[in-house]
């Protein structure tokens, strides 16, 4: 059972407004069944967040388990592995999917050292009782906003309702590590745009050279600033996220070992064995087998 892609701009879905360029809210799970479906999905560049208002559910994002319940509020990033394990039948969730320019919205609105770090440690928040009320009022607001589509400056209305909620999600954040609004620097664009791309490309390029490119910069200058913003060389952040994916697919699906090296762009089924040993200690077949 492959890892599936999952398209979060919700272009299928009824309540999607013409000229869809910001974000959709989705009232029901019901419209997003591809989600809840149980197998393995990674997202593409896209962002969801969903808050659950009643009943229980368990999910895995990136190797980590979590429950939600009543006011659990959930930041997936584009191309984060997600798989809804199992919910309760009275389970209701507000969702909220938006393209590439949501996701600016969100970095710069936050420096980029806690946002990523933040979000990947903490995809799962807990909102208080108070803070649930408040996201049903921005949700009836916003909804009632979109839902009209003649209305005048409909296109500025939609950027003004997108910049709110991204300081909504912002201010959620903040309560683990305040910071100060300013200027992302040089280095931390480099830092930002290498995680991003490194989850988007990770399963076939994995050279240090590759995304140094990208950042039009020498391998050594860049593997200098990603050390320097990080505390990590790009080989540590390209091993970890290459080996996050194949230990997903090892418990999560189906797939032969040499489905898995093909998927990961390995040139063949030993090296890739060879790869996994080297970082785990283990082989693919002794790691899927370790728990039975």
């Amino acid at each position: 059972m492959p890892i599936e892609l999952l398209t979060v701009n919700a272009d299928g879905c009824s309540n999607t407004p013409p000229n869809y360029e910001f974000f959709t809210i989705i009232p029901s799970i019901d419209e997003i069944p591809e989600l809840w479906n149980g197998n393995p999905k990674i997202l593409d560049a896209g962002v969801v967040v969903f808050i659950c208002q009643s009943g229980k559910g368990k999910l895995v994002i990136d190797m980590h388990t979590f429950t939600i319940r009543r006011g659990s509020f959930c930041l997936l990033l584009p191309y984060t592995v997600i798989q809804i394990l199992e919910y309760t039948e009275d389970i209701q969730v507000i969702a909220i999917t938006a393209g590439v320019d949501f996701l600016e919205k969100l970095t710069l609105l936050h420096p980029v050292e806690d946002y990523v770090s933040l979000i990947q440690e903490n995809p799962c928040l807990t909102l208080t009782d108070e803070e649930l009320q408040e996201v049903k009022e921005i949700y009836q607001f916003t909804n009632n906003r979109l839902a009209d589509k003649n209305r005048p400056f409909a296109l500025e209305i939609r950027e003004t309702l997108s910049t709110f909620l991204a300081l909504e999600i912002v201010s959620a954040y903040a309560r683990f590590k305040p910071t100060e609004k300013r200027k992302l620097s040089r280095q931390e664009q480099i830092f930002r745009n290498f995680t991003y791309s490194l989850s988007k490309n990770c399963r076939k390029h994995r050279e240090v050279e590759y995304y140094a490119e990208e950042a039009y910069l020498t391998p050594r200058h860049f593997s200098d600033v990603i050390k320097k913003k990080s505390g990590k060389l790009p080989t540590q952040w390209i091993a970890e996220r290459t080996i996050t994916l194949i230990k997903f697919m090892l418990e999560n699906s189906n797939m032969s070992m040499q489905e898995i090296s093909d998927e990961m762009n390995f040139p063949t089924q030993s090296f890739f064995s060879r790869y996994f040993k080297k970082h785990t200690g283990m082989t693919p077949k002794e790691y899927r087998t370790k728990d039975i």
